[in-house]
């Protein structure tokens, strides 16, 4: 199978998988090391559009103060519940959302990193398996 092949049958899936996560519905219990006053500009509820190479793909991220820290879920409109992400860091004026995920049984590293564009507004790329597919796109604070 050519790998141009490989890619339109594999993308679908995983990314489904990916937002998904293959689980129950999670809340915003646990939270990220990160103090919500570190990613005030952040805060609050996004949509994330994404280009794939199946087209464009929408997302909602919601980031909230979890007793003084950032806690945060995505989710999209082919999966049921909310994956729950953790792992949330500043690197200069960037967000960095990062979580792993399961395909199959093959576990994945995935990275969001969000960077301000204006108000409300940010550049997002979307990182599977350190850049072996990549998506990018815009953040829209609602």
């Amino acid at each position: 199978m050519k790998l141009q092949s490989f890619v339109r049958a594999f993308v679908p899936a995983m990314v489904v998988a990916l937002i998904g996560f293959i689980g129950a519905p999670r809340g915003l219990a646990a939270q990220s090391p990160l103090a919500a006053s570190e990613a005030a500009a952040f805060m609050g509820n996004w949509t994330l559009n994404l280009e794939s190479p199946q087209g464009a793909f929408e997302q909602t991220l919601v980031l909230k103060d979890a007793n003084g820290k950032v806690a945060g879920e995505i989710s999209n409109q082919l999966q049921p519940g909310a994956l729950e992400i953790t792992d949330i860091s500043k690197a200069g004026a960037d967000l960095i959302l990062k979580f792993t995920g399961d395909f199959q049984g093959q576990a994945f590293a995935a990275k969001i990193t969000l960077t301000p564009d204006g108000a409300d507004k940010a550049k997002v790329t979307f990182d599977v398996m350190d850049g072996q597919f990549v998506m990018e796109g815009t953040g829209v604070k609602k």
